[in-house]
């Protein structure tokens, strides 16, 4: 899960949310959120730079998940 923060001017405005719309739910007017692979984030961050101006800043924030209470590791031990 990651959370996408931006703070944009002018025209900027248009040009992040299109992009941000593509690929994640907005939920609030600055705030998109979504489960996306690294691929995806890839492809987000190409889009972001190709159409990005001194306007544009954009935050992606990972969410770690927590673990059920008793679900195994993976460690072996």
């Amino acid at each position: 899960m990651v959370t996408f923060v931006s703070q944009y001017e002018h025209k900027a405005l248009n040009r992040t949310r299109r992009v941000l719309d593509a690929f994640a739910n907005r939920i609030g007017s600055r705030t998109w959120q979504t489960v996306i692979t690294e691929e995806g984030l890839q492809a987000v961050k190409k889009l972001l730079r190709k159409t990005a101006t001194k306007n544009t800043a954009v935050s992606c924030h990972w969410i770690r998940s927590r673990k059920a209470k008793g679900e195994s590791t993976g460690s072996g031990l």
